[in-house]
């Protein structure tokens, strides 16, 4: 029965007929790849940053008469070799005289162009966005967000309790209110200037009275410039920083593995202003880049408070021990309250990088030293994490474009002699053929803190991995993509207490009948080793095996309806226990018609799952700068209805809600989220003023 639902509806979505509509925002790679990423951890993750700017683009398209290498690698649609060609192209040839013309550049098909036709547009003028302080204000804007998020069913943390059994347990209960709020303010010219405020309420957190008598529990503030006479950058406030392939200093998140099998290469944008509500995941203080002809020299300094776990030996005096970081950035209960801002940390650096032609080539130093000592951790896993005071990092980044070749890595040390290597080619051997292999290898006692590279695990440190992927075009509207990734463990790991290997495969095929339309089947499977639950006095590893079926169509019906339809299968074998297994089914409905104030996207999905984990991912629309990729697990339904009205010009309004049903459990969730019965129901409130 599960298999036949799977096919019927799936057959019957894709029997509808349609017509292409004018509006082209959508972006399924971007989609795709956040649920990758959503896939790698359980935690709640901004993504703000990794989708800002194509939305910027997608309001102040690239005229592609009049751009550079920096701009177009901003835009993080094309690779380094795509946009060599291009300027090539434009240099020897003359501009371009229509959009059509890119079907004339090496390297580019039709789905690369339909994929960057919302972002760029042909141009015959050469103006380039420059400063123009008469211009700033007639062109700047202004943009407040303000958002309401709150669960409708009661949870165990707020429910009522006596002083007295209060006073026994502390933690038993949050100390704030049970709604999370959310408000941004935002001046911007073009991409020249940025100044800012972003605010963040948890749940559970107090608001103006108690602990947070500041109001919101976290602040954040940037100032950004750019391209102002000799000064290229230059950010106070919050910012985040990308080098190089992420091995040495990279804050924030950046994407790795997906379907686009060839995309495993990073493309640092240098200084960013940060924007998000991740608390961790940024730097505060100072950045700066100028340039001396072929080299741009960046400088920076950040000094900020992390949250870390106090010894329970600990004094109450001044004086106390550290047990471990913390990184949740959740202040809603008496014990997360005390571990906020114990211990300081300082990351001061620089970075030097050279371009020439198609040589790119950095250097990267980075010192950080935290107010306290960091302890050796308990577990045996964590032998090789970093303990002390301070730590030095440098790295060597490199690439280089020959042909229809993208040569590029980075190769980087910690200050107890710990190295970590990173090599990749990306090459096109014919136009009906693209592939890319890289070798990584991180040391296990390789130590650093702001570092995002393409990995398997969660930490730049004890991993060495070998993945080779490929695109092959069959044609317009045919084409495969598929890869292989080899990785192995040279040391424990959290609930792996021997080392381990592991191989992780993805095939897909995609067809794009006509533009807009997208449909795709995909196959991957990963084997991993984890701790079997038999061992009695030690540990041994058994197999894990997860494979993923998938089938998914986004299609128009109409000029303003657009229907997603997917059909997933997952089969989970660990160890020797029998196979379990798991179905996720899900219709999406989206209207926007041009002209019209309201737009609205719904989806009715049905999943069941053996156990947890088996669970998946979807991407969900959300609320703009909010982002809901939730894990669909064990048995039920979920439906969720997005309604987005213009007001008035200058006045947007969202609301969202989303109702999940378990229908072989009478609670829902653990610990203080627990909700007594067996629904969950999320609304979701926004407002936007812009001016």
């Amino acid at each position: 029965m599960r298999w036949l639902l799977f096919i019927s509806v799936f057959l019957i979505s894709l029997s509808l007929s349609a017509q292409i509509p004018d509006d082209n925002d959508a972006n399924e790679n971007i989609e795709n790849k956040i649920e990758n990423i959503a896939e790698q951890t359980d935690g709640e993750l901004d993504y703000t940053q990794l989708t800002e700017a194509l939305q910027y683009f997608y309001k102040h398209p690239i005229n592609l008469n009049n751009t550079d290498y920096d701009e177009l690698s901003e835009l993080g649609l094309l690779t380094d070799v795509q946009i060599q060609h291009l300027l090539n192209h434009i240099e020897k040839n003359g501009k371009l005289l229509s959009l059509y013309e890119l079907q004339a550049v090496e390297g580019f098909d039709l789905q690369t162009i339909n994929t960057i036709l919302p972002f760029v547009k042909i141009s015959g003028d050469n103006e380039r966005k420059s400063w123009n302080f008469s211009d700033v204000i007639q062109n700047s804007k202004s943009q407040w967000f303000t958002r309401y998020t709150s669960v409708l069913q009661e949870q165990q943390g707020y429910t009522d309790i006596s002083d007295s059994a209060l006073a026994e347990s502390p933690n038993s209960r949050y100390l704030g209110s049970p709604y999370k709020l959310y408000t941004r303010y935002k001046f911007t010219y073009y991409n020249l200037l940025s100044v800012g405020v972003t605010a963040e309420k948890d749940y559970g957190e107090e608001f103006f009275k108690g602990t947070q008598k500041s109001g919101f529990d976290f602040y954040s503030a940037h100032f950004f410039i750019k391209n102002l006479g000799p000064l290229k950058m230059l950010a106070l406030g919050d910012y985040n920083l990308q080098f190089g392939q992420g091995l040495t200093m990279w804050s924030g998140l950046a994407f790795g593995k997906s379907s686009q099998a060839i995309g495993i290469k990073k493309s640092g944008v240098g200084i960013r202003p940060y924007t998000s509500v991740d608390e961790n995941l940024f730097l505060r203080g100072g950045a700066t880049m100028f340039s001396i002809k072929d080299f741009d020299i960046y400088v920076f300094g950040s000094y900020k408070k992390l949250d870390a776990n106090i010894n329970a030996d600990s004094s109450d005096g001044e004086e106390f021990v550290i047990s471990s970081l913390t990184e949740s950035g959740l202040h809603n209960t008496q014990s997360t309250i005390i571990d906020k801002d114990v211990i300081s940390e300082m990351v001061a650096g620089g970075h030097i990088h050279y371009q020439k032609s198609k040589l790119k080539l950095g250097f990267t130093g980075v010192y950080t030293q935290f107010g306290q000592d960091i302890p050796e951790g308990d577990q045996l896993y964590e032998l090789y994490y970093f303990s002390g005071k301070q730590n030095l990092n440098l790295g060597f980044d490199y690439s280089y474009v020959w042909r229809n070749s993208n040569i590029f890595g980075e190769f980087s040390r910690s200050q107890n002699g710990g190295i970590a290597s990173l090599a990749g080619l990306m090459t096109s051997p014919d136009r009906f053929l693209t592939f890319s292999v890289l070798h990584r290898y991180f040391a296990r006692d390789y130590q650093v803190f702001y570092a995002t590279a393409f990995m398997e695990g969660s930490r730049v440190q004890n991993e060495h991995g070998l993945y080779l992927g490929g695109e092959l075009k069959f044609s317009r509207k045919w084409d495969i993509t598929a890869y292989t990734d080899l990785f192995s463990f040279p040391w424990l790991k959290y609930r792996v207490d021997a080392p381990s290997n592991g191989v992780e495969m993805l095939g897909q095929v995609n067809f794009h009948p006509k533009r807009h339309y997208h449909i795709y089947a995909r196959f991957k499977q990963e084997h991993k080793e984890i701790n079997s639950s038999e061992g009695y006095y030690f540990s041994t590893l058994q197999p894990t095996i997860k494979r993923n079926y998938r089938v998914h169509a986004s299609y128009p019906i109409s000029e303003s309806v657009t229907l997603k339809t997917r059909a997933e299968y997952m089969t989970f074998n660990d160890g020797n226990e029998p196979q379990r297994q798991g179905f996720l089914i899900y219709q999406d409905i989206s209207f926007r018609k041009n002209g019209s104030p309201f737009a609205f996207s719904a989806r009715y999905a049905l999943f069941d799952t053996d156990t947890y984990d088996e669970r998946l991912y979807a991407y969900e629309n959300d609320v703009l700068y909010a982002f809901s990729i939730p894990a669909y697990y064990y048995k039920g339904s979920r439906v969720y209805l997005m309604v987005r009205w213009k007001a008035a010009r200058g006045l947007d309004f969202w609301a969202r809600i989303a109702h999940t049903h378990f229908s072989d459990r009478d609670e829902v969730s653990s610990g203080l989220n627990l909700i007594e019965g067996s629904s969950r129901t999320e609304l979701k409130v926004q407002m936007r003023i812009t001016f």
